[in-house]
């Protein structure tokens, strides 16, 4: 069998033929298996949360999910760099993770304490009047009550009449409901719990546009 050996530009040529697909094979394999990635949420001992690419020994795993990354640049051909990047991409992916888990977790506790707080909020307080139905009838004369007027003699005053056709008005304000200060106090407080809710859907539609 006769092998036949080159030499000078036509072996150079071919080296770097050979190097260039030898690139191109290691970054469609490191483009495949960076591009599908598993990420699993932990519970450490202490109870914080974190995210991570690999398996954490004494940790509590809370779920699993994978993740499409952004693929190598198609005109990288250091496998080394290209390798380095997708660490880097990967670190940074779980870094913005840990920070929108932790927001959605701030705001359920926010959430939490504005719905709290309209509950505690429900009585008024004491500087906030409230609107009296006006003054307790007399107790009957059978019970120690005052006696009743004596009806008027005979061409004497009549009777006032009542306030519907024309008569003096009661003393009635408002049939004992809340005063405008209480009920300024109450929608402020059930504000509150609106931008919180909106805080906490923000903060899910962020968490979960990372997933």
């Amino acid at each position: 069998m006769t092998t036949v050996k080159m030499h000078g530009p036509a072996e150079d040529k071919l080296v770097r033929v050979m190097r260039q697909v030898g690139f191109a094979v290691v970054l469609l394999l490191l483009s495949a298996a960076v591009a599908g990635e598993t990420i699993y949420k932990y519970r450490l001992p202490e109870g914080r949360t974190v995210y991570s690419d690999r398996v954490l020994p004494g940790a509590i795993l809370l779920e699993s999910f994978e993740h499409q990354f952004p693929r190598p640049a198609a005109s990288e051909t250091d496998p080394e760099k290209g390798r380095l990047q997708a660490e880097e991409r990967i670190r940074s992916h779980l870094a913005a993770l840990e920070k929108a888990w932790q927001e959605v977790q701030d705001a359920r506790v926010a959430l939490a304490r504005a719905e709290e707080r309209v509950r505690a909020g429900v009585e008024p307080l004491e500087a906030e009047p409230i609107q009296h139905a006006g003054p307790a009838a007399p107790a009957s004369p059978s019970v120690g009550g005052p006696p009743p007027p004596a009806p008027p003699a005979v061409g004497g005053p009549q009777p006032a009449a009542p306030p519907a056709v024309g008569g003096p008005m009661g003393t009635r304000h408002g049939g004992g409901g809340r005063s405008p200060e209480f009920h300024a106090r109450i929608g402020a407080l059930e504000r509150d719990v609106q931008a919180a809710r909106e805080r906490l859907d923000t903060a899910q539609r962020r968490y979960n546009a990372l997933r």
